[in-house]
């Protein structure tokens, strides 16, 4: 008996939506049956929330350098990371066949911290890679890498602070912080938030694995394991660090501080300017500052009432953003009454005298003023009374420039020697490595800090009075420091000023 067409129609109704519930199930099991048979270089291992890390205590670090002709940067590299405000670290090289001098630079900070660094040089690009693996195989598991290239340094001297603070929590496995751009000053593009679940095709551009400068647990790179020949055929260290990014996924951090500068290499670059280094003009970015009130100047005087008087003449006339002036000053008996008059001249500024605190000191003084008001700007600009200012600065203006590039101060009676451009472009230098005033910056002329360096640095010095603490903090060398000025002078030493108006 023939089946009617109703029977036919549900039958193969049936079929059909047997067949659309099968297929995902089949093509599952494929997809997973070819993913398993699919060969892979590097095979993650079983889950890294096994192994137990120190919550308490400084972290160790170890900083994992990849250089190769790198002699225009090699210096600020090594400066910036060996002036470091922590102890517990060590810095590895490893260089693929320099010709340019970096290894010679290396080998020469070698000599006095032998301790503290090691070189590996490598003939072949693949033995970088594998020295890479074996030296991280071969750290304990609760260290944390450095991952960092010759052609970038360090912002500053607390990074190591910064990412041991991070390492403290433990759901913490990899970093990576916020950078600036050498060559613009600007800050750099990564994402702020990654991704919590990172898919095999995303994880290549996931921001953590393509940050210049980043940080991961050696415990984790540990649960990679690499087949025989492994590193004759990788191109660069991402097929090393990638697959950790595959097993972090959520437990990968952004640190938004400004952690180090980049150095993209440019062809036919190279050093400009007479000083260490110099950055290009940071305008467009000044501009859009706006004038607010984030500086105290502090004016030190002794037995000089006219000098003091020209001194806040021209801060009255060309200082913009300044909340307060404090001056402290020492003078006789025969200058007292002129100091009294200098009061009532400018009666919005705060003058101190160390007898006013008895047995207080000259330094016991600065410092008082320093920290003593709870209301405090946060930048300090420190000078004598020798000095006059010769063109307008808005200091909001050198702020941005010291955010941007973490420079330790901004000194307005620097620039350079060359016939004064009209731009008011901004330069830096590494002031450990300067020449004539530019290693010695800090000589109490107009030179802008902020508030708790300033503190800090003038604590540690031995000064009994102007002359002492200008004495004191040229021979208080710090390895590290980058130091900032516009192209042209805004402030000159009165006798200089004086000079030059009898030459003209």
């Amino acid at each position: 008996m023939k089946r009617n067409k109703n029977e036919k129609s549900l039958s193969q109704r049936l079929f059909i939506l047997f067949i659309i519930l099968l297929l995902p199930t089949f093509f599952i099991r494929e997809y997973r049956l070819i993913k398993s048979k699919k060969e892979t270089r590097i095979l993650p291992a079983e889950d890294f929330s096994y192994i137990d890390f120190k919550e308490e205590g400084d972290k160790s670090f170890t900083f994992i350098v990849l250089t190769s002709n790198n002699i225009s940067t090699i210096d600020q590299n090594i400066d910036s990371i060996l002036s470091q405000n922590y102890s517990n670290f060590r810095v590895v090289y490893i260089d693929q066949g320099s010709t340019d001098g970096t290894l010679q630079q290396i080998e020469e900070a070698l000599k006095g911290n032998k301790q503290t660094m090691s070189l590996f040089v490598c003939d072949k690009e693949s033995e970088v890679y594998e020295k890479y693996y074996h030296f991280v195989s071969h750290c304990n598991d609760d260290e944390v890498i450095i991952h960092l290239y010759g052609t970038d340094w360090l912002a500053h001297s607390e990074v190591l602070s910064c990412l041991s603070q991070s390492y403290m929590n433990p759901d913490v496995w990899l970093t990576y912080g916020q950078y600036v751009d050498h060559s613009s000053y600007q800050r750099g593009d990564l994402d702020p938030k990654p991704k919590k679940t990172l898919y095999k095709k995303r994880v290549q551009k996931a921001p953590w694995v393509i940050a210049p400068l980043k940080t991961f647990y050696a415990g984790l790179f540990k649960k990679l394991h690499v087949e025989a020949g492994f590193f004759l055929s990788i191109e660069d260290e991402s097929a090393l660090l990638v697959p950790m990014a595959e097993l972090a996924k959520a437990h990968i951090r952004f640190i938004p501080n400004v952690l180090f500068i980049h150095n993209e290499e440019r062809k036919g670059g190279g050093s400009m300017g007479r000083v260490a280094f110099m950055a290009d003009p940071i305008k467009m970015a000044m501009e859009k500052v706006c004038e607010e009130a984030l500086v105290d100047v502090i004016l030190l005087s002794e037995e000089a009432p006219e000098d003091l008087d020209l001194c806040l003449t021209s801060c009255k006339r060309f200082l913009r953003g300044v909340s307060n002036i404090h001056v402290i000053y020492q003078c006789t008996e025969k200058s007292y009454a002129a100091y009294q008059q200098l009061k009532a001249k400018f009666p919005q500024v705060c003058f101190t005298r160390p007898l006013n605190y008895g047995e207080m000191t000259f330094k016991e003084t600065i410092l008082h003023s320093l920290c003593s008001n709870g209301r405090f700007s946060p930048y300090v600009l420190l000078s004598t009374d020798q000095v006059q200012l010769s063109k307008p600065v808005t200091l909001p203006v050198c702020i941005a420039a010291m955010r941007k590039t973490q420079a330790y101060g901004f000194y307005l009676h620097l620039g350079k020697e060359e016939e004064a451009i009209e731009q008011g472009g901004v330069y830096s230098w590494n002031i450990h490595r300067g020449k004539g005033a530019f290693k010695t910056p800090d000589a109490l002329q107009m030179g802008l800090y902020r508030r708790l360096d300033l503190e800090k640095d003038l604590r540690k010095l031995h000064f009994k009075s102007i002359h002492d603490l200008i004495s004191a903090w040229a021979n208080d060398s710090v390895r590290y420091r980058l130091g900032l000025s516009f192209e042209d002078t805004r402030a000159c030493h009165q006798l200089k000023q004086a000079k030059a108006a009898k030459c003209n």
